[in-house]
């Protein structure tokens, strides 16, 4: 009569099969949670963000160096524009205000060539900056064509002010500005619990 080997008897298969089975489920419950945690956080940053997106005439060169030019007008009046906003609501605010003004320094830039600009919601992709990087998602714009618009995109922040040379913005959650910068951890408690933090490790 044929013995399975000690470690391979049904019972302690069945064990054995039983416990994966547990762990599996748990693994998958944990991935979900964690992943539901990420999409929510995206969101979030989606929610309390500010973009802005410059479209230029044309690609020629000159074009291209214009739609920079405009830019940096732009950022210049946000920035004091939005200087004492708290939070994106109040930044979007101060930006509607401010449009009359934002128009008048973009078309200083471009003199004849008409500049269109607006505050819209529109789907942005993941976007890596120098130094930081924003999930893709819906984001409340400010859109600026200039003349025929149908030249590269410029993208980037206006609230926070992230793109804005010696900022120091940031956003007022640890968990996004992690994911935004770069020092996003995905944790939960079974992690945790398998795999206690050393007492140098905290702090």
């Amino acid at each position: 009569m044929f013995k399975f080997p000690c470690f391979f008897r049904p019972r302690r298969l069945r064990l054995a099969v039983e416990i994966g089975c547990a762990l599996g489920f748990a693994l998958t419950v944990v991935l979900s949670v964690a992943a539901q945690q990420y999409r929510e956080l995206c969101r979030e940053i989606c929610r309390d963000t500010l973009r802005l997106h410059v479209l230029a005439n044309s690609d020629a060169l000159s074009d291209q160096i214009q739609k920079l030019a405009v830019r940096d007008a732009i950022l210049e009046a946000v920035s004091a524009a939005t200087a004492d906003a708290t939070d994106k609501a109040e930044a979007v605010a101060a930006v509607r205000a401010a449009l009359p003004a934002l128009q008048a320094a973009a078309q200083q830039v471009t003199g004849a060539r008409v500049v269109q600009m607006r505050l819209v919601e529109e789907p942005f992709a993941a976007k890596q900056y120098d130094g930081f990087c924003l999930p893709a998602g819906t984001y409340t714009a400010l859109r600026v064509e200039i003349g025929r618009a149908e030249g590269h995109n410029w993208f980037c922040v206006l609230y926070p002010a992230l793109c804005v040379g010696a900022s120091e913005a940031k956003y007022d959650r640890a968990e996004e500005n992690a994911l935004v910068f770069g020092r996003y951890e995905i944790r939960s408690a079974l992690w945790d619990t398998l795999h206690p933090r050393r007492q140098n490790d905290k702090g």
